[in-house]
């Protein structure tokens, strides 16, 4: 018998073992054993760091801790492998990375991880922030900083208060660095290459490419007019890599993304099916044009990009297997007309992914635009600098410190899009249930970034409906827990 398993052993995919050790990570993990989940899971990428979806498995888990210095060098190697791992969304890694810095002695600016962090994603910490700000003028600061701190500004459109400085001309590196951490360069000259490649060439290449986007018309109204303005002031949101998943050859074979954006959620869908052709439209040729350079940056090839207004669809001969559109029908100024629009889409069978705001979930929101129209706060850099301040001082008021907590609020274009939008509209789901009524499509649930905390507080809450398909359940579930929604409503329906 002991012969017989050695042969077997022999046999074996070497990967096998290290898909065990992650198969018991998850089961740790949905237990709330954190620190034997994470152990398993450091054993499996050991042992198989060439599989991506073990990357993938490790960002997820990550993204939940807060850690402390000094990391233990095999968590330390990890983070830093996951920094440059295409799997891997490095906005899943400022939590961990971005609380491990906070709880050094001394300056956070001097975590490596941090630094390196700070080139991909927006930092969400006010403590950094300011830890940014204060670096940026200081004299004593060195180019590695300085650099990482130009790539940052340049990640949130140089949101932070720019106190009044003026940086020099840009003549050498570091002269070019500090110069980008006010404003972006204006020629490459003496410029470190990550800088020159973030800030003169990517934006280059996106001005090129905006030619090339085919546009099925005008704005049906002025509200979209007003939307398509907002949303050309920058690519929003910007990113950098999309989280892998394993690619499928079945399923829907033409799918419609409307209102893509950057692009993030296009690209991720094309890649998760290579065999489906992708149509994805937006209003902002801005948006568009970062979303082509992404996708041909990462050899995706079946996504069609095209500058329309959804509203514009009505008469459009072509049918759906799948429609997606998260987050921008409660942009519209009727967002039942657009909805009604994409549903006439719909090829027999299909389904539909929407997204839209919850009134509950978006209360801060509320609270804050009340701020704003009494102070007079303007949707101009100026304004927005002032509206992040005013926010930051009223820190106690739990409404306002949910902000802090906001990757949108800390960059330009995503306060912008958080606090000052031209347009929106937010939903209570007996309102949904009514249009979903109206549309004759039928709910096929929610998705949620905590599944497993919400289905369990559905399912102890009502017990009787296994399916978790009744709309007036969930919305006694949100006024209990009225954060449930908080992102915004997301979920299928179909005919």
């Amino acid at each position: 018998m002991g012969e017989k398993r050695r042969r077997l052993a022999a046999g074996r995919n070497p990967d096998d073992a290290a898909l065990e050790q992650a198969a018991r990570s998850r089961a740790l993990f949905a237990q709330g054993a954190f620190g034997p989940a994470l152990e398993h899971l450091a054993v499996a990428l050991e042992r198989s760091p060439h599989l991506d979806p073990l990357w993938a498995q490790f960002a997820d888990f990550i993204r939940f801790y807060n850690l402390r210095d000094p990391l233990p060098p095999r968590l330390r190697t990890l983070l830093e492998r996951a920094l440059e791992h295409p799997a891997v969304d490095p906005g899943d890694l400022v939590r961990p990375i971005s609380s491990a810095a906070l709880s050094r002695a001394g300056n956070p600016l001097d975590e490596p991880l941090l630094l390196r962090l700070m080139r991909d994603t927006v930092i969400r910490d006010p403590a950094l922030e300011d830890a940014i700000v204060a670096a940026r003028r200081d004299p004593a600061t060195s180019l590695e900083t300085l650099v990482a701190i130009a790539h940052q500004c340049f990640n949130t459109e140089y949101v932070f208060d720019d106190d009044g400085f003026a940086p020099p001309a840009p003549a050498n590196a570091r002269s070019c660095a500090l110069y980008a951490a006010y404003k972006p360069l204006p020629f490459p000259d003496g410029a470190p290459a990550s800088l020159v490649k973030q800030q003169i060439e990517e934006p280059a290449e996106e001005a090129r490419l905006r030619a090339t986007i085919p546009s099925l018309g005008e704005p049906a109204s002025a509200v979209s007019a007003k939307v398509r303005a907002q949303y050309e002031e920058n690519p929003y949101p910007r990113w950098v890599r999309v989280p892998a998943q394993p690619a499928v050859s079945e399923g829907p074979r033409r799918i419609l993304i409307a209102g893509c954006g950057t692009g993030q959620h296009a690209i991720a869908t094309a890649r998760h099916r290579p065999n489906a052709r992708v149509l994805a439209i937006d209003l902002s040729l801005a948006s568009l044009a970062y979303a082509k350079r992404k996708s041909l940056e990462l050899g995706v090839t079946n996504i069609e990009y095209r500058q329309a207004d959804l509203l514009s669809l009505h008469s459009s001969p072509e049918r759906f297997e799948q429609i997606e559109a998260s987050g921008v029908l409660h942009h519209l100024e009727d967002p039942y007309e657009g909805w009604r629009v994409l549903a006439g889409l719909l090829a027999p069978g299909a389904r539909m992914r929407i997204g839209l705001y919850s009134e509950r979930g978006r209360r801060h929101v509320v609270r804050a635009r009340e701020l704003i129209a009494k102070e007079g706060f303007a949707p101009t850099p100026a304004g927005i600098r002032a509206c992040r301040a005013a926010i930051r001082a009223r820190a106690a008021d739990e409404l306002f410190a949910r902000f802090l907590k906001s990757e949108d609020f800390y960059s330009m274009s995503g306060c912008r899009d958080l606090l000052f939008h031209v347009q929106e509209h937010r939903f209570a789901l007996p309102q949904i249930a009514d249009m979903l009524r109206r549309l004759g499509l039928e709910f096929a649930g929610f998705e949620f970034a905590d599944a497993g905390i919400s289905a369990a507080r559905y399912r102890e809450r009502f017990p009787g409906d296994a399916s978790m398909m009744k709309l007036e359940n969930w919305d006694q579930l949100e006024a209990e827990y009225p954060d449930t929604f908080a992102r915004m409503y997301q979920f299928w329906v179909r005919r």
